[in-house]
């Protein structure tokens, strides 16, 4: 992860309409996404506008109390939002009280208190009043720059510890507390404003709680962090790209890709429609519900769902700083004669990537370095530095496609595909843009 230190802010959401996407196209059978039992908690969508007894319920189908622990999370949560505000990064409470549209006559303290409290906690989940949910050392999902992502196991049912369909993100320290609450209040925001977030495919948000030194031992004593309830997925599209994707046929991937297609489009389109930046677009950032079957490319029992808003921001929030992947930049984001922000158009830009890099089955620019790194040029490979810089002067080339596809073949089985990842990385459509040529062109 590199920063990249915005500089100022950029722009208002479009005010087109976007075109709707058809669920068919040229050489391609759309399914709908599979309708999953609403009883299963890896699936069950809400929105943060409903009782939280209510979502918590019916998710793990039991009968909560529903009062509200005053000695649990709550406490940690508001003493921490008041220290977000203070030093914004991304979010204050002026900003937050603009996006929810509350009234500018709230009071900061009653804004904090009954509202954010209302759409962040999850009270019948909450780690520091129920000690039945745990979690087991042996059961590490990933881990990033700021945070942990556990499984979470629970003991109310039996003697022995078995897993929800659950995991815990949670920050690293106190220290990096904030960014995980800057995530909390993203996913918070784009349930409140698109309830569907299955349709959307952002990553569904079941909560906020808090965790210690007796739920993991590598916190401090005196620590207590905040973690994000969020759905187990079984993989992400960087793992798909190097363990599954060789294993299909090439009518099975290309089926796959327009699925990939299609659900991100529906994620940039929420994100756009509620004024969010993403920031992080990536491989490693796209999750997928279920290990995808290998017939065909079948799509039936799987989804793309786009996750870890840690670098997520409002626009009409200046970003004091942000953090992003080198190899997804557009251009104008390293290039010296912009601005160093991200916005929607890069966003779309880094989606496109990722679906290049499900043709190729490499990470951006990773084939060519290192092809070149095993070849006669001097010094490549042997420092970070140069590896940085090597990998700037590629992106400002402005040819990610020809530097990316270094397979003849590629190209003449990926002929449409190809031509229409060059309308984006290339031509630089917007959004709106592209999914009219799709509706016009290719369905």
């Amino acid at each position: 992860m590199n920063s990249t230190p915005p500089t100022s802010p950029f722009t208002e959401v479009s005010d087109g309409a976007f075109p709707s996407i058809s669920k068919n196209s040229k050489d391609f059978t759309y399914h709908l996404p599979q309708k999953r039992n609403t009883t299963s908690a890896s699936s069950h969508l809400v929105s943060p506008v409903e009782e939280p007894t209510a979502k918590f319920s019916e998710a793990f189908q039991n009968a909560y109390s529903t009062k509200v622990p005053v000695a649990g999370s709550e406490t940690y949560l508001k003493s921490d939002l008041n220290i977000l505000f203070a030093t914004p990064r991304f979010y204050s409470a002026d900003n937050l009280a603009s996006m929810f549209h509350l009234p500018r006559t709230v009071a900061a303290s009653e804004f904090l208190d009954e509202f954010l409290m209302g759409i962040l906690l999850a009270p019948q989940m909450d780690f520091l009043s129920n000690s039945d949910y745990t979690l087991p050392s042996n059961k590490l999902v990933g881990q990033g720059g700021y945070s942990y992502v556990y499984s979470i196991s629970s003991t109310a049912s039996s003697t022995s510890s078995h897993d929800l369909s659950f995991v815990l993100k949670f920050a690293k320290s106190q220290h990096k507390s904030k960014v995980i609450l800057q995530e909390a209040l993203t996913l918070a925001y784009l349930q409140y404003a698109s309830p569907s977030t299955g349709d959307s495919h952002i990553i569904p948000f079941y909560g906020l709680t808090y965790i210690n030194k007796s739920h993991f031992r590598r916190l401090r004593s005196n620590e207590c962090v905040p973690g994000l309830i969020l759905p187990r997925y079984e993989m992400n599209l960087y793992n798909f790209n190097s363990t599954i994707s060789y294993k299909l046929s090439l009518g099975g991937k290309r089926k796959l890709w327009w699925k990939l297609l299609t659900q991100m489009l529906d994620a940039l389109k929420t994100l756009k429609g509620n004024g969010i930046i993403h920031g992080d677009i990536k491989t490693a950032n796209i999750l997928i519900t279920e290990t995808p079957i290998l017939d065909e490319g079948n799509c039936d029992n799987f989804d793309f769902y786009l996750a870890d808003f840690t670098s997520a921001f409002h626009i009409s929030q200046l970003p004091t700083d942000l953090n992003t992947t080198v190899e997804y930049c557009a251009p104008e984001l390293i290039d010296n004669s912009s601005d160093h922000v991200p916005t929607f158009e890069t966003d779309f830009y880094a989606v496109g990537l990722c679906l290049l890099s499900f043709i190729s089955q490499h990470e951006p620019y990773n084939e060519l370095q290192a092809l070149v790194s095993h070849g006669s040029s001097p010094g490549i490979g042997s420092s970070s530095i140069q590896q940085s810089q090597w990998l700037i002067n590629v992106l400002l080339k402005k040819d990610p496609i020809n530097l990316n596809m270094l397979r003849s073949d590629l190209f003449q089985d990926w002929k449409l595909e190809l031509a229409l990842l060059s309308k984006v990385l290339v031509g630089r459509l917007s959004l709106e843009n592209f999914i009219a040529i799709l509706e016009n062109d290719y369905v």
